[in-house]
C-alpha cells in the first residue's frame, strides 16, 4: 500500500474509498484529464461516405482487391466496387490513396471493466478510475471495433455502455456475459474484498464480477438474473486448480451443476465459453459440448482430443500473449532448463521490450509502475508463500508450462480445421486494453501466416461471438466497421500496430486525436 495511506485513520480511509466508489458509479464522471474529448466525423444521416482508392483485404481468402470504392450509408456498407462515385450534395468522399482496408478488429477475450492493475490501493485509486474509461477508447484507437467481455463489473459495464450509446464515451461494440457463472470459491478464486478494503467498497457500486453460487437453486436464480441483463453467452470457469502462487485445489462444478448450466444455455439460446488451462477442464468441455475453449492448455493434447474438439465444432481463443506476460522470469534466479527453449526465450525478450517501453497510450503509468514493483514479491516471499501473505500473484511455472505446450496444441488445432480466434485477456495485471496486435504477432511467432492471423482477429472472431452475418469482413450489407492501414498487413503484420483511421458504424475516428495526455 502506498505509504501515504498509513497517514490516514481507518475512518478516513473508509470515507475516502466510499467517496471514490460513489464517484466511479456516476455515469457522467468528470475530471479525467487524460481522456480526449472527441467527436467522430462521417456522412450525415441519409448521405453516403465514399472511401476511394482503397486496397481492400479479403480476410477469408487472404487476397487484396485494388482501387476499390467502398460506399457507406447510415452505418452499413452499401457496395464495394471499382467504379468511381458521382457524389451528390451532402455526400463525403475520402481518398484513401491506396491505403489498406481491413474489417474492424475484434478482441474476442478481454475484461473491459478491469484496469490491468495488480492491486488496488489509495496510491493508484484515481488512476484506476481513469483507466476504466480509457479502456474503451484504447480499443477503438487501435482498430478494435468490437470486443467480447469475458466477465465484468455489471453495473459499471452497463453505465458505460449507456454512455457509448449516447455518444458521450468513445468505445467499441461490446458483447458480454455480465458476471462469471462460477461456483463459490471457483476461479477467479479471489474475493476482491480480501485484496483491499477499497475493492470491497467499490463493488457495492459497480456490481460483483463473480456469481459464486452455493447450491443448485442459487445457481438457477443467479443465472436467470444474470442473463436478464442482456448477456449473450455464459462464461464458465472449468478448472479445479488455482493459478495463484501458494494456493492449490479450488471448488469445481458438479456434473449436476453443468447439466443445469448447459440446459439453461440451450433453452435461452446462449453460447457457452469456459476458462480452461488443464486437461481436467478440457475433458469436461468436450463432454458437455462447450462452444469455446478460452486460453491455452498446460499439457499436450492427444490427436483424439483434437479430433473430438474439431468434430464437436468447439472454437478456441488461446490468449497466448497474456500467458507470455504472466510467465514471469522475475520469479527465478535462473530460469529452469526445461523452459529455456527458443520460443520461450524470444517471448521473454519481447515481454521485456514491451514492459520497458513507453506505455502511455495503453495504461495510466502509475498502474504500470505499481505492476512492475509488484513483481518483486516473487523473490521477496517465494511463490509458495505469496497467498498466505495476501500477495495474489499467478504461478509463473504454470504459465511457463503453457508456453511449452501451447504452440504445438494450437498448430494441431489449426491443422484440424478448428476455428481459432484472437483475444488478449486485457484487464488482468500487465495486460492492457488496445493491445490485440500483441496477440496477433504472437500467433505469427507460433507459426500462423499473416493471412491466418488476420482471419483469426476478424472473420474467425466474428464466428466465435455469433456476429459473422454482421461484421468480420468488408462486404456489402455488413456493418461499416473498418481499419485503415498505411502498410500491407499480409506482408507485415506489424502494420496493425498503428491504424491511420478507424471506422465504426460508419463514423470515422482519427487515432492521433485519441492520444492520451501524459
Amino acid at each position: 500500500m502506498n505509504k501515504n495511506t498509513f497517514n490516514l485513520t481507518r475512518r478516513e480511509l473508509l470515507q475516502k474509498a466510499a467517496l471514490s466508489a460513489a464517484l466511479l458509479s456516476l455515469p457522467n464522471l468528470t475530471g479525467f484529464t487524460s481522456i480526449p474529448q472527441y467527436k467522430p466525423t462521417g456522412a450525415p444521416a441519409g448521405k453516403t461516405l465514399y472511401l476511394t482508392n482503397a486496397e481492400v483485404i479479403d480476410v477469408v481468402r487472404g487476397l487484396i482487391f485494388s482501387n476499390q470504392t467502398i460506399a457507406v450509408r447510415d452505418g452499413i456498407i452499401r457496395s464495394v466496387s471499382s467504379w468511381v462515385p458521382d457524389a451528390r450534395e451532402g455526400d463525403v468522399v475520402l481518398d484513401l490513396k491506396n491505403q489498406y482496408v481491413l474489417p474492424g478488429l475484434i478482441d474476442a477475450h478481454c475484461h473491459i471493466t478491469m484496469p490491468g492493475a495488480s492491486a488496488l490501493n489509495a496510491g493508484v485509486l484515481w488512476a484506476v478510475i481513469n483507466q476504466l474509461k480509457r479502456n474503451y477508447i484504447q480499443q477503438i484507437r487501435q482498430g478494435v471495433t468490437t470486443i467480447r467481455d469475458m466477465g465484468a463489473l455489471p453495473k459499471t459495464l452497463h453505465d458505460n455502455l449507456a454512455l457509448i450509446q449516447k455518444g458521450e464515451l468513445i468505445g467499441p461494440r461490446v458483447i458480454y456475459c455480465n458476471s462469471f457463472t462460477n461456483i463459490n470459491g471457483g476461479h477467479p478464486d479471489l474475493d476482491p474484498g480480501e485484496m483491499s478494503i477499497l475493492a470491497g467498497l467499490l463493488m457495492a457500486f459497480t456490481g460483483h464480477s463473480n456469481m459464486w453460487f452455493k447450491d443448485t437453486e442459487e445457481l438457477k436464480e443467479k443465472m436467470r438474473l444474470n442473463s436478464a441483463g442482456g448477456a449473450s453467452f455464459i462464461k464458465l470457469t472449468m478448472d479445479k486448480i488455482s493459478v495463484l502462487c501458494g494456493k492449490g485445489n479450488i471448488p469445481a462444478y458438479s456434473d449436476e451443476h453443468l447439466k443445469i448450466i448447459f440446459a439453461f444455455a440451450q433453452k435461452n439460446n446462449l453460447a457457452t465459453a469456459g476458462h480452461i488451462h488443464t486437461k481436467f477442464g478440457f475433458g469436461r468441455a468436450l463432454q458437455f459440448g462447450l462452444d469455446s475453449v478460452e486460453h491455452s492448455i498446460n499439457e499436450l493434447l492427444t490427436p483424439e482430443e483434437i479430433e473430438t474438439m474439431a468434430r464437436k465444432k468447439i472454437f478456441t481463443v488461446p490468449t497466448m500473449s497474456v500467458v507470455q506476460m504472466i510467465a514471469a522470469p522475475e520469479a527465478y534466479d535462473e530460469l529452469p532448463k526445461k523452459f529455456r527453449t527458443d520460443f520461450i526465450e524470444q517471448g521473454i525478450t519481447e515481454r521485456r521490450k514491451y514492459i520497458d517501453s513507453n506505455l502511455t497510450e495503453f495504461t495510466e503509468l502509475s498502474i504500470h509502475k505499481a505492476n512492475l514493483a509488484h513483481l518483486a514479491n516473487y523473490k521477496k516471499y517465494g511463490c509458495e508463500n505469496l497467498y498466505k501473505n495476501k500477495k495474489y500473484m499467478a504461478n509463473p511455472e504454470f504459465y511457463f508450462n503453457i508456453m511449452l505446450t501451447g504452440p504445438a496444441n494450437l498448430l494441431a488445432m489449426k491443422d484440424a480445421g478448428i476455428v481459432i480466434g484472437c483475444g488478449t485477456d486485457a484487464g488482468v495485471p500487465l495486460t492492457y486494453h488496445g493491445t490485440l496486435w500483441r496477440e496477433m504477432e504472437m500467433l505469427g511467432r507460433i507459426g500462423f501466416s499473416n493471412a491466418e492471423v488476420l482471419r483469426c482477429a476478424t472473420f474467425n472472431n466474428a464466428k466465435i461471438i455469433g456476429m459473422v452475418d454482421k461484421i468480420g469482413t468488408v462486404d456489402t450489407g455488413k456493418i461499416a466497421d473498418m481499419v485503415i492501414l498505411k502498410e500491407n498487413p499480409l506482408k507485415k503484420i506489424e502494420a496493425c500496430r498503428r491504424p491511420s483511421l478507424v471506422i465504426k458504424d460508419g463514423k470515422i475516428y482519427d487515432p492521433e486525436k485519441l492520444s492520451f495526455a501524459t
